[in-house]
């Protein structure tokens, strides 16, 4: 077909071998892009299915798959430049970015990097292993979603390799997976006596200097921890830790950022750790230092309620600072929010909130009563509950998962919000469950019903382990059900031995409810008594299923355990296989969608398939530019003979055709075609749309004088757009058309590649002008969008010109589309003289749409 092509275009060149050359070679270039892009696209799907968590496979298959996927773009992307004359430079750059961050987990290679603090404004979406993954989320809610967060700086990863490199900690990272808590112990305290490089010193010095200046000499930070992982697939929900209320001088912060780098090698978070599969030692930490928010009330939000209940959101609040609720140290409020057309408050309990933490007087914080006067008062009012929930929504809505969001509102009123994650949800699990409630035998005595809230369904049994101290943990035995009165995150010590956790305060919105949930462990808070109506060694069955539908029963309930629950599935997937399963987030995620918005620019194409979009769509405009290009001199070049074809059609249209290859039937000996010899499947099947009896109006439409004079005017403007031609001239092959059509004062551009393979089809329509006054030029414009967006296009109207583009539909859709338009293009040629009011624009577009073309009001 390309060979054949070529030969066309030079036959009805003739002479000009200059322009026969550069309509060949764009043509040719544009399908290059099409195949590149195929070839990328059927790369990532086999790297998605593979990478998924269904195959078992070595790191040699990730490289390969990924030397075929970079080859394959780097092809199209060497004929996008061609094709557009190098008018995208920056998207070779973004390429080479996101190429060296796949290197980079392929190899294992740390980020080559020389910034040891970073303002949450400078992070790029480039900088999630630099920054860490709560740094990078909380920064994207400011710099993207234009939310409030605090002023707040990261402390990079590779400050931390400088800081374990200046006090000679690299060896002892060596063979930590066998460490016992002695030598654990150990390496914290060399961590919290070592000493920091002296660039690294100046930079933090620099840093706190302009948050000084940000926040005031009195101003106080958050010290937090920001692993490498940490809030990505996992969560590491308190298990590292976070310093507050810490004075903004340089002794302090260095201080705060060695307990919170210590925490990496505690106990707990060794053991979690472990069980994700990472190779201990391995793991970096970045650092946050926050603005702290003297907080009048804070809480969490889960914008899914309750597993699959994702048309609601839950929000806890209670009075003070966030470890409050996070920590499940007290009886917070909980409040749920429908998530209907307008949000809606659908239910609110009011906690005790018996205590409250806040700020102390110097550093640090401390946990006190509540004031009497509070513990019954609802935190949040109503207008304060929902816009806070619409704000939620619109982080679900970037990330386009649920999410677990941490908040604050300070005494002015102003919500800040302090972390953003991926909410966790096993949805298969809670189908399971739902499918196991059924009769239970009277013989089983029921304990508990419907106390609490659910915060990981499942049925599971085992015998009681009333917890009273912390220090009892290492001595439960396996398969119990762990009954406390507070949740912690230190139970994730227990939690591989673990049946399930059940406990008097808490909310579903804790860390360790976030745990429980990473691990499927069948999980209930807050039910008031479970510590007083549960006795220790008591032999108990759990069924946790939607919102507060909890049945405690004694004994084993055979009945009810059909599966066994499948923690085992995560802790069995490996960190290697998490870190190649990782490359697909800089390929497959697709954040450019419309491209018609402002968003749709080479800066904002964040991964390989961003990439393959945007050429798609801007190859398609530069050939569409190309081809108008070529019309416009195809006066000076086409009057030879055999030249072009006419093409005759029963309708008063005349139209020259250039055969591209494929398009017209027959040699081109003769100067006269008609319908019949029109091969090209795009260009036969809009005319056949124009030919379609009744869409063809050839009665006289009166035009008053002020309406004449404009459309003479206005054509003398449109002539000199570009957009318009004298003539009515189609390229065609046998898949494409470029075609322009004028009639009295109206403009038409359609341009469109129909083929078998839908990912490279597309059709962009254009339409301007008009004889009669804007206001009916513009119904016109207006029921012509309304028949094009039945059609799935995406639109931009303005005054009298419309554009509309569509893509990704199979040849037969793209048929039926052009028709369509074929019908349009006839139904509405003298239609803007008729419009005489908005309701006959929604009365016609209504009957051309169920094949109706009268015209009569």
């Amino acid at each position: 077909m390309q060979k054949s092509f070529f030969r066309r275009i030079k036959e009805v060149l003739g002479h000009d071998s200059a322009a026969a050359s550069d309509l060949a070679a764009r043509f040719l270039d544009f399908q290059a892009v099409l195949d590149g892009n195929n070839r990328t696209l059927e790369a990532m799907t086999e790297m998605g299915e593979k990478l998924g968590g269904d195959y078992l496979f070595d790191v040699n298959y990730t490289r390969s798959a990924y030397a075929a996927l970079f080859a394959a773009i780097s092809d199209s992307l060497r004929h996008f430049t061609l094709l557009t004359d190098n008018q995208y430079p920056r998207l070779a750059e973004v390429l080479a970015r996101i190429d060296g961050l796949v290197q980079r987990m392929l190899t294992g290679i740390e980020p080559i990097s020389s910034r040891l603090v970073v303002f949450y404004p400078e992070i790029t979406w480039d900088m999630a292993e630099e920054v860490g993954g709560k740094n990078y989320h909380l920064a994207e809610l400011a710099n993207t979603l234009q939310l409030r967060v605090p002023e707040a700086f990261a402390i990079t990863t590779a400050a931390f390799s400088d800081f374990f490199c200046h006090n000679g900690l690299e060896e002892r990272l060596e063979g930590l997976g066998s460490a016992d808590d002695g030598v654990l112990a150990e390496l914290r305290g060399t961590i919290l006596a070592g000493a920091f490089p002296e660039d690294f010193t100046a930079s933090l010095a620099s840093a706190l200097e302009t948050m000084r200046l940000r926040l005031g000499r009195d101003g106080k930070l958050a010290v937090r921890s920001s692993a490498e992982e940490e809030d990505g697939d996992f969560s590491f929900a308190g298990q590292f830790e976070t310093v507050l209320n810490v004075p903004c001088t340089i002794e302090a912060v260095q201080g705060a950022y060695k307990q919170v780098v210590a925490s990496l090698f505690q106990a707990n978070a060794m053991s979690y750790q472990r069980q994700l599969g990472y190779d201990p030692g391995k793991l970096k930490m970045a650092v946050g230092c926050v603005a702290m928010i003297d907080a009048r009330a804070s809480g969490v939000i889960y914008t899914a309620a309750a597993g699959k209940d994702r048309g609601r959101m839950a929000i806890s609040a209670a009075w003070g600072l966030g470890p409050g609720v996070v920590d499940g140290l007290t009886d917070a409020d909980l409040y749920t929010v429908a998530k209907e057309e307008e949000l809606r408050l659908a239910e609110r309990r009011i906690g005790a909130k018996a205590q409250m933490v806040i700020n102390s007087g110097g550093d640090g914080v401390e946990t006190k009563e509540t004031p009497v006067e509070l513990m019954g008062r609802a935190c949040l009012g109503e207008t304060e509950i929902l816009a806070l929930a619409g704000q939620a929504l619109a982080i679900e809505k970037y990330y386009k998962i649920p999410q677990d969001i941490e908040w604050a509102v300070d005494n002015t009123g102003r919500c800040y919000f302090l972390q953003a994650r991926s909410l966790r949800m096993d949805e298969s699990a809670a189908e399971a469950t739902a499918k196991n409630i059924e009769a239970v035998p009277d013989s089983y005595p029921v304990l508990l019903r419907n106390q609490g809230v659910v915060v990981q369904r499942g049925t599971t049994a085992g015998k009681v382990f009333i917890l009273h101290h912390i220090d009892e943990l290492e001595h439960i035995p396996k398969g119990s059900v762990l009954v406390a009165r507070h949740d912690s995150p230190h139970f994730v010590q227990a939690i591989p031995i673990l049946n399930a956790i059940i406990t008097d305060i808490g909310v579903p919105t804790s860390h360790m409810a976030s745990i429980c949930r990473e691990f499927n462990i069948p999980t209930v808070v807050n039910t008031g008594s479970a510590t007083e109506v549960l006795q220790h060694g008591q032999v108990i069955t759990l069924q946790a299923g939607e919102g507060s539908e909890v049945v405690v029963y004694e004994g084993i309930v055979q009945s009810l355990l059909r599966e066994a629950r499948r923690t085992g599935a995560k802790l069995r997937e490996l960190y290697e296989f998490r870190r190649q399963k990782y490359i697909m987030r800089y390929i497959a995620p697709l954040n450019l969608v419309n491209p018609l918005e402002q968003e749709f620019a080479p800066e904002k194409c964040k991964t390989v398939h961003d990439l393959v979009r945007f050429m798609h769509e801007k190859s398609v405009q530069a050939l569409l530019a190309n081809a108008g290009r070529k019309r416009r001199g195809l006066g000076g070049l086409f009057w030879h003979p055999g030249a072009l074809r006419r093409l005759t059609l029963p309708i008063p249209v005349q139209m020259q055709v250039i055969d591209l290859g494929g398009g017209l039937r027959g040699d081109g000996a003769g100067k006269v075609t008609g319908f019949a010899e029109v091969t090209s499947v795009p260009l036969r099947a809009v005319l056949a749309g124009m030919l379609a009896p009744g869409v063809w109006q050839n009665e006289a439409t009166a035009l008053r004088g002020v309406d004449l004079l404009s459309g003479m005017t206005r054509a003398a403007d449109l002539a000199g757009e570009g957009a318009a031609v004298l003539e009515n001239v189609a390229l065609a092959s046998s898949v494409y058309v470029n075609m322009s059509l004028r009639f009295g004062y109206h403009f038409n551009i359609l341009d469109c590649y129909c083929s078998e393979t839908p990912r490279n089809n597309h059709i962009y329509f254009r339409f301007v002008g008009g004889a009669a006054a804007i206001t009916n030029r513009s119904r016109r414009i207006a029921l012509m969008a309304q028949v094009l967006a039945e059609h799935g296009f995406a639109l931009k109207a303005k005054g009298d010109l419309l554009v509309g583009r569509i893509s990704g539909q199979s040849r037969q859709e793209i048929e039926g589309i052009l028709e369509q338009i074929g019908r349009l293009i006839g139904y509405t040629r003298q239609l803007d003289a008729r419009l005489d009011s908005d309701e006959m624009v929604n009365t016609l577009a209504r009957r051309f749409l169920a094949g109706d073309y009268r015209l009569a009001p």
